[in-house]
């Protein structure tokens, strides 16, 4: 976002008009009008799962929402009609988080312990497979329906890498398997232990 940006003298609801007759051009200085908002709400709620990148963009997709069902008729000043939207939104993904969060505390079986089983035993056990690691069937339902939440909050990549280095591969192999750099590989994997190390927590 650039912190210079030039504005109009439009006001919001302008703006607002302007991109539903179809000027779309107009929506990055919309946004930008509301960056001070969206970086207060950033501080203002936690949410575990999502860095800054992560929530500027869902403010961008709640205000593309809120653009396209804004109605003036009803009196209610776009600023406003933003706020509220966006503050709804960031609650649906702290309720969100709670469920998770609770899931987890009901004795899911740590998935990092199980990763690093994994890594220094190099075996070829799957969550499909974790029957083989001596887990009770209690246990074996907490860590699947976990990895499931864990497995939403991966990128398609890190999937990729996730379930096949669970599955014996090494950081080479997944490297020529998914054709890059052992880097991009090692990196996969630390994201995904950072990740699950938050859902955890």
């Amino acid at each position: 976002m650039n912190e210079e940006m030039e504005l109009s003298e439009h006001s919001p609801e302008q703006l607002v008009a302007l991109i539903q007759q179809g000027h779309p051009m107009y929506f990055e200085e919309l946004f930008y009008r509301f960056l001070p908002l969206v970086k207060k709400f950033n501080k203002a709620y936690y949410l575990r799962f999502l860095e800054q990148e992560d929530f500027w963009q869902e403010a961008r997709m709640v205000l593309h929402k809120a653009v396209q069902s804004y109605v003036p008729e009803k009196g209610l000043q776009f600023a406003s009609f933003y706020k509220l939207t966006l503050k709804h939104h960031i609650f649906s993904l702290i309720r969100k988080e709670s469920a998770v969060k609770r899931k987890i505390d009901k004795g899911a079986v740590s998935l990092d312990a199980i990763l690093e089983n994994q890594y220094s035993n190099h075996t070829e056990h799957s969550f499909e497979g974790v029957v083989s690691m001596n887990f009770s069937p209690e246990e074996i339902v907490m860590v699947r329906e976990s990895a499931s939440c864990y497995f939403e909050i991966l990128s398609d990549f890190e999937q990729a890498v996730f379930i096949r280095f669970i599955n014996g591969s090494d950081f080479l192999t997944i490297a020529d398997d998914l054709d890059c750099e052992v880097t991009s590989i090692k990196n996969a994997y630390d994201r995904c232990h950072r990740k699950m190390k938050r859902l955890l927590d």
